[in-house]
């Protein structure tokens, strides 16, 4: 496995590549994003870490980029995700704030290359959920916090607090796509799928 971490912290990225060669393999660092880009033409990776902070190429730019490759991406922030962060394209597959454990990182790596290689596929009342396309059935991207809820949400477990973002970000989805499916909060029973006219 070959992943390309890059961001504008030089002691973090050797830091996060001497941890993620042993649990994963070669790791190539970057520093900005001339360097991004390059290595994108010049080599073939199966995940990239993208710090949304990384100076010289615009953030989306790099972002559209990796995506047009096909390449995962997981994008780290300085500040927890926002609702805007997870409707406005272009979307990585995954998000983590900054701080963060060695362990958190690895699992997010793993549950974002497991969803991209799964063929699963399921439905949220009348919407249809392509998980290695993180997408809605014709209608836009997912991240995998919102893959995460909405499982949580068909097996009946309770949803994190810090998890309202990805609720948010899901209602916003469905009304784009003209649904009446959507997440609401009732009293004693926690978040339920609902038919918006409940």
């Amino acid at each position: 496995m070959r992943i390309l971490f890059a961001a504008p912290d030089r002691d973090l990225l050797e830091c996060y590549k001497k941890l993620l060669e042993i649990d994963f393999g070669e790791t190539v660092t970057a520093f900005d994003g001339t360097q991004v880009i390059s290595l994108l033409a010049t080599e073939d990776f199966d995940i990239v870490i993208l710090d949304r902070n990384i100076p010289r190429i615009d953030y989306e730019e790099l972002i559209e980029r990796i995506q047009d490759k096909e390449i995962p991406v997981i994008a780290l922030n300085d500040c927890p995700v926002s609702a805007h962060d997870l409707t406005e394209p272009p979307l990585p597959n995954s998000w983590l704030s900054y701080p963060f454990t060695p362990e958190k990182i690895c699992d997010e790596i793993k549950d974002t290359l497991n969803c991209v290689s799964s063929d699963e596929q399921f439905s949220v009342g009348d919407v249809e959920i392509n998980v290695p396309g993180y997408r809605i059935t014709g209608g836009p991207s997912l991240t995998a916090g919102e893959i995460k809820v909405l499982r949580a949400l068909l097996n009946g477990e309770s949803i994190a607090a810090n998890d309202g973002v990805y609720i948010n970000a899901l209602n916003t989805k469905f009304g784009k796509i003209g649904t009446e499916t959507r997440i609401k909060y009732k009293a004693k029973k926690g978040f339920e799928l609902v038919a918006q006219n409940e």
